[in-house]
């Protein structure tokens, strides 16, 4: 398990890199995920309340809000991007909070859809992604659904030329857990960040542990048009 300590050393540096390189990264996040059109099937006709969880520059919402009318919120821990999504979305409501820390969704809810995309990878530790996973799963409604994107970034050869030692920030592989990394950022600007390939083994554990169903996954996006897996989940209901 990772330690506390080392933890808030990921976060802080991922802090570090949204807040200096904010304006190149929503810049590289402008349009729509190829897999955000795939995710429509499972959102209600109209009239639904989604609650977007690490919605960085608010493109998710904007892509919903262009598809159909519903009431959005989106969280994030980066002031810098949740600036840009409230001049994308003025009629939206924003709220910064750190999802690496308990209650980060404290007041919010009930919602018909949570979505977390490209967005848990940041957060360090399986223990703290699990417990995240359980308060998003706390904001659905009864029938709601659970929209999780992760970067398959380990399954890709140019992805992984990003790959940096952790001695680059002081750390050791034994201060990490299997399937974290350091990574490069090298597009206007240079920067590190933490992330960790949470793959389909993982979470299906995760999903498990947080007592939700697996309804549907596939893989898209990137050049490769496989980057990410998408999982859609739901509440396990005591048949199943």
């Amino acid at each position: 398990m990772m330690k506390d300590e080392v933890a808030a050393r990921l976060v802080a540096l991922n802090r570090d890199f949204y807040r200096e390189l904010a304006d190149p990264f929503a810049e590289s996040r402008l349009t729509p995920q190829p897999g955000f059109a795939r995710l429509l099937a499972y959102m209600p006709a109209e009239g639904a309340r989604a609650l977007d969880v690490g919605c960085g520059n608010g493109r998710f919402g904007h892509f919903l809000l262009q598809s159909r009318p519903m009431q959005y919120t989106g969280v994030d821990f980066s002031a810098e991007l949740l600036a840009k999504a409230q001049d994308l979305l003025p009629a939206a409501q924003f709220w910064q909070r750190d999802m690496g820390q308990a209650g980060s969704l404290h007041g919010l809810g009930p919602f018909d859809v949570v979505a977390c995309l490209a967005a848990m990878q940041h957060i360090p530790g399986y223990a703290n992604r699990l417990r995240l996973l359980r308060e998003m799963a706390g904001k659905m409604e009864e029938n709601g659904r659970l929209f999780l994107s992760n970067w398959q970034f380990m399954d890709s050869e140019r992805q992984r030329r990003k790959v940096r030692d952790w001695s680059e920030i002081g750390l050791t592989d034994a201060d990490v857990e299997p399937g974290d990394y350091l990574l490069t950022w090298q597009r206007s600007g240079f920067g590190l960040r933490y992330a960790a390939q949470i793959d389909a083994a993982e979470t299906s554990r995760l999903a498990d542990e947080a007592e939700l169903r697996i309804i549907g996954q596939f893989r898209s996006d990137g050049k490769e048009g496989d980057l990410s897996l998408y999982t859609i989940l739901e509440k396990r209901t005591e048949a199943g």
